[in-house]
């Protein structure tokens, strides 16, 4: 891990990674509200908001330099939605998941070729679910399929690679699944539910392309009930799973506990800040983005995941959302 993108609401801004951990500035390459960013083939995907002022979203492909630097961007082209806050990049084709347009692209970069799915239907909360809102896609162990969470229908959508469906997990009516991680065996996944603030605890199939809903659990302290909270990210290192709460501004730690078949809760980490949108996991060391009070904190965390030591506060940043490091 020698660099760290950050993603603010003024553009791409990129860190040296040092040894203790902490972040070095190194530059900002300027870019309109990005939302999330992918590493494919040196080169930098950034999924843009709106960079035509049409409503849709875009990928914004950057090539890197030899020191990491974003130096040389491609044309953007569009993911034909809106609201694009997810991507990922397999083989030279890009994915992307459209927020507010409940629909899922598939894009070949350099190229008009794009193939676009709209889902249908709503779930149970009134003002969320009103319709579909796809949040995540990426390829599911093995590669050969890509798992979807859409929060507006409660459901995980497997599909190949040109977007043919192959299955349908659905999970508890309001969970609001959003983003997953997987265990390292890849037999078991793990999905973030930003409506009822759980994990959802899936077994995994990478070869058919299927997920089974097994149990759930919260991602809240007992003591944190009197506020609003929103689960964002999920990340998983092998050892422990990771959840941001916006809300109650933590990160919730879970250990893998029978060879990935169950989680069991350790601590609520502090978020050191507001609104803890992303976060990044790097041996005992996490990464914060936090939306809400314009920072990314850096800890160091204890060898049991049961507390932390702050390392680091970089301020000024416009509403972090999203970060990579490579």
């Amino acid at each position: 891990m020698n660099r760290c993108y950050l993603a603010a609401s003024d553009g791409i801004y990129t860190y040296t990674v040092s040894d203790d951990g902490t972040l070095s500035f190194f530059d900002r390459y300027p870019a309109d509200r990005p939302m999330y960013f992918a590493f494919d083939g040196g080169r930098l995907f950034a999924l843009l908001c709106d960079p035509a002022g049409d409503g849709n979203s875009a990928v914004l492909p950057i090539w890197v330099d030899d020191a990491g630097l974003p130096t040389d961007p491609s044309p953007l082209f569009s993911t034909e939605g809106r609201v694009g806050c997810h991507l990922s990049v397999t083989d030279d084709v890009v994915y992307a998941a459209n927020y507010s347009s409940g629909s899922i692209a598939r894009m070949i970069p350099d190229n008009a070729d794009t193939t676009l799915m709209v889902h249908e239907g709503h779930g149970v909360h009134p003002t969320r679910q009103e319709m579909p809102h796809t949040h995540y896609i990426a390829p599911m162990p093995g590669g050969t399929y890509l798992a979807v969470c859409d929060l507006g229908i409660d459901s995980i959508v497997v599909y190949d690679r040109d977007l043919e469906r192959i299955s349908v997990c659905r999970v508890p009516d309001g969970c609001g699944p959003r983003h997953l991680c997987y265990a390292p065996d890849g037999r078991y996944a793990y999905c973030a539910n930003e409506l009822s603030s759980t994990v959802s605890i899936l077994s995994c199939d990478g070869v058919r392309g299927t997920f089974a809903y097994l149990s759930g659990m919260t991602t809240r302290r007992s003591d944190h009930d009197d506020c609003d909270n929103y689960p964002a990210a999920i990340r998983c290192d092998g050892r422990f799973v990771y959840v941001s709460n916006r809300g109650d501004d933590d990160i919730a730690v879970f250990r893998i506990e029978e060879d990935g078949a169950a989680l069991v809760h350790v601590s609520n980490l502090p978020a050191g800040g507001q609104w803890p949108r992303d976060i990044f996991v790097a041996g005992d060391h996490l990464i914060v983005t936090n939306e809400h009070s314009d920072c990314v904190t850096v800890f160091r965390m204890s060898g049991d995941r049961r507390t932390s030591a702050l390392l680091q506060t970089i301020t000024d940043l416009p509403a972090p959302i999203a970060v990579l490091c490579v």
